[in-house]
């Protein structure tokens, strides 16, 4: 098992790129992840259509590559980067106290132009959400509900408490196991399409949601750079036939 870093890890001595604009009116914007010391290329030279590259710095952590590269690469990006430091229950690596990764947090926000936040560990990341406001970052507010359907009632609520948080975009992951899980996902990108809405699903629809909420509106198509950081989640480099979309959208 891997150690978990510290703060005494990360160089100051690296010098941060100039910010980045995000192209946030482009739907759907498509997002590559990056979670391997591998990965790190792409940012330096992103493969033709990525928009924007997600930085998994906690399975780039768990996977060990040293904090000193993955600035390094930063600095020379050639691309948009969005920095995410999940916990275990956000799909992450570690199990972080939330002081160890505040500090993570703030040792990489020069180095990115966006920053994703969970909305239920927002009062815990209160000092980060300041340096990304002062800093002039944008951010995504994003939910993640990996075990359990989010049911319209529970997706209302959801669009309530994201309200109270200005963000650049609004994430919202769900568990979906049937079609009317799917459904029930994609009713937002509907009924609020005011909103800067990213809708997908976790479980056996993961794969469909991705192929098919972007129509409906949703914001981001995630895809990975070097493994996936999520089950679904497909290749920057995967194509689909007609006859091999009827399992991806009928899971059994």
């Amino acid at each position: 098992m891997a150690m978990t870093p510290t703060a005494a890890d990360v160089s100051e001595n690296v010098s941060a790129p100039a910010r980045r604009s995000i192209p946030w009116k482009h739907s759907p914007l498509i997002v590559g992840t990056i979670s391997t010391n591998d990965g790190l290329s792409h940012l330096i030279e992103a493969p033709q259509g990525i928009d924007l590259v997600e930085v998994r710095l906690d399975l780039l952590l768990s996977n060990g590559v040293a904090p000193k590269l993955i600035q390094q690469a930063l600095s020379q990006r050639s691309v948009p980067a969005l920095l995410t430091l999940r916990t275990r229950d956000e799909g992450g690596a570690f199990n972080w106290r939330s002081r160890q990764r505040v500090l993570f947090f703030m040792a990489f926000i020069r180095f990115v132009d966006a920053v994703d936040l969970e909305l239920t560990n927002l009062p815990r990341l209160a000092r980060v959400l300041r340096a990304v406001r002062l800093s002039k970052r944008d951010l995504i507010v994003s939910s993640h509900s990996l075990r359990r359907k989010l049911t319209p009632l529970r997706l209302r609520r959801l669009l309530t408490q994201f309200r109270k948080t200005r963000a650049s975009l609004y994430k919202i992951v769900g568990l979906a196991r049937h079609r009317r899980d799917l459904r029930a996902l994609a009713e937002p990108l509907l009924t609020h399409s005011h909103m800067r809405l990213a809708i997908m699903a976790s479980g056996p629809l993961a794969t469909a949601s991705r192929l098919s909420l972007p129509a409906l509106g949703s914001r981001l198509v995630y895809v990975h750079l070097d493994g996936a950081t999520a089950p679904g989640q497909p290749s920057h480099e995967d194509t689909y036939s007609f006859p091999q979309l009827r399992p991806i959208f009928s899971p059994k």
